[in-house]
């Protein structure tokens, strides 16, 4: 195609662009559409902080692939656990890369609590799933079901997934467990950042155990196009 066909083109292409523009950003006169600008800034924020935090940080093409890449680099002996099952397609992935016990956490009453708008509670409720023969299911809430099977599981973690969505929840296991969380303890969240309101949720409660325990962490990496990170306890 020759630069004159181009130039010719110009207008019609800007005025697809600037109407595809429009739409998706819910643009009205000299106005955009708040509920859809939310989530762009969700992602600004997120992006900003990557580029502070994580911008060497490797990139995976999905939550699979960063699962497993975590399961890799985590010690050999340990506690390898899910919070947050649903349908199990991450626990039969945990389980079927590692082949040793694992274990997946999870009331299947759905969420104990609102998470935000458009996620109540009571979503993602539904029947335990069929699992690997070395995944085993803990049921309940988890400041119900974990201190017992703390007191019953001794030893440390290597490999936690936290995929519960929620402060309250992921608090909770912190809280529960983080004097067996030690360097190189890895780490993958399912909802950490990249939505609105991820600062309050799993990353908040990341934070403030990082507080009260004094540990520190390193990126494994995250999966840039979704809400997932890895990382290592250091």
């Amino acid at each position: 195609m020759s630069d004159a066909m181009d130039l010719s083109q110009a207008p019609f292409v800007n005025q697809i662009l600037d109407r595809a523009r429009n739409e998706l950003l819910g643009r009205s006169y000299d106005t955009f559409n708040i509920d859809h600008l939310i989530p762009f800034a969700a992602s600004l924020d997120t992006a900003a902080y990557v580029a502070d935090h994580a911008a060497d940080a490797a990139r995976f093409a999905s939550n699979h692939d960063l699962l497993r890449a975590g399961l890799d680099c985590a010690p050999r002996d340990g506690l390898v656990l899910e919070f947050g099952v649903a349908s199990g397609s991450t626990l039969r992935t945990i389980a079927n890369h590692w082949k040793q016990p694992v274990f997946g956490f999870d009331s299947f009453e759905g969420l104990p609590e609102q998470w935000r708008p458009g996620f109540p509670a009571g979503m993602f409720a539904q029947n335990p799933p069929d699992t690997p023969a070395n995944a085993s299911l803990v049921r309940g809430w988890f400041d119900q079901s974990l201190p017992t099977f703390a007191q019953t599981h001794p030893g440390d973690v290597a490999f936690l997934h936290i995929d519960c969505d929620l402060y309250s929840s992921t608090r909770t296991i912190f809280e529960i467990l983080g004097h067996r969380i030690k360097p190189g303890t890895i780490i993958v969240f399912d909802e950490y950042w990249n939505y609105p309101g991820w600062r309050t949720h799993e990353f908040k409660a990341f934070h403030e155990f990082l507080a009260w325990s004094k540990r520190s962490y390193s990126f494994l990496g995250f999966v840039p196009s979704h809400q997932q990170a890895g990382v290592i306890i250091i």
